[in-house]
């Protein structure tokens, strides 16, 4: 007689080895008849694998070791963006990274906007939304977010920087294939309606916003700005 495995899959790829392992002994007689004890056994490896297999992964240590000494202030923005639909578009431990550069500018690595650009926050959450729809982008890395007047200066940000009085992301690809035709197509068609900011840094990251619709690019005078174009380019990085 036939007997037919099965294995369990987890998103949590610290434990896929772990639940796979345990469950792959199981074995079901081709006919589907389960023996009492084997489905007694199958209901226990259930549980196990619900207890120890569909963890969600953790927020970021140091994301937490910062959190902790502003936790109100913090819980009350998260509460914020959860009250306008907006909560899992990114993590909070990414959606609050200030700057790379926070190390050499002696600052914090996270930064919490303040109040009254919370809005602006919401704002930007709601385009990457929409990015997102449209296929313009797909699951993205955040690498800078808020920075107060001291980093956004030592960071080479504008003087009216998005990131300092609006809010505005600088992100990367996960997946490492640049979305700059579909994200200019996107800026063409929306951008004016979404008050879209676009610009590309050296590096490659890009940078996003609702400050006004403008472009920009590494280059002097805005030379190598994401979607080429007879208007002005836009300086506010």
């Amino acid at each position: 007689m036939g007997m037919v495995s099965i294995e369990v899959e987890s998103r949590d790829d610290a434990s896929i080895g772990r639940c796979a392992g345990s469950l792959s002994a199981m074995t079901l007689r081709p006919d589907g008849y389960w023996p009492l004890p084997a489905l007694r056994t199958a209901a226990l490896l259930a549980l196990l694998g619900m207890a120890g297999c569909a963890q969600p992964p953790r927020p970021d240590a140091a994301f937490e070791a910062w959190r902790q000494p502003r936790a109100a202030a913090v819980d009350e923005l998260a509460q914020h963006l959860a009250q306008q639909g907006v909560a899992t578009v990114l993590p909070l431990h990414e959606l609050l990274r200030s700057a790379s550069s926070w190390q050499t500018c002696q600052a914090e690595p996270y930064a919490l906007p303040p109040p009254a650009q919370w809005e602006a926050v919401v704002s930007v959450l709601r385009l990457v939304q929409a990015l997102r729809v449209a296929g313009a982008i797909g699951e993205i890395r955040v690498h800078s977010g808020y920075r107060d007047a001291a980093l956004n200066a030592c960071a080479g940000g504008a003087a009216r920087s998005a990131h300092l009085l609006h809010f505005a992301i600088d992100f990367t690809p996960v997946d490492g294939v640049d979305p700059g035709a579909a994200l200019c197509a996107f800026w063409r068609a929306h951008g004016a309606t979404w008050r879209m900011g676009l610009g590309r840094y050296a590096s490659g990251r890009i940078h996003i916003d609702t400050a006004g619709h403008r472009q920009w690019g590494a280059g002097a005078a805005g030379r190598d700005a994401p979607c080429p174009s007879d208007e002005p380019p836009g300086s506010a990085r």
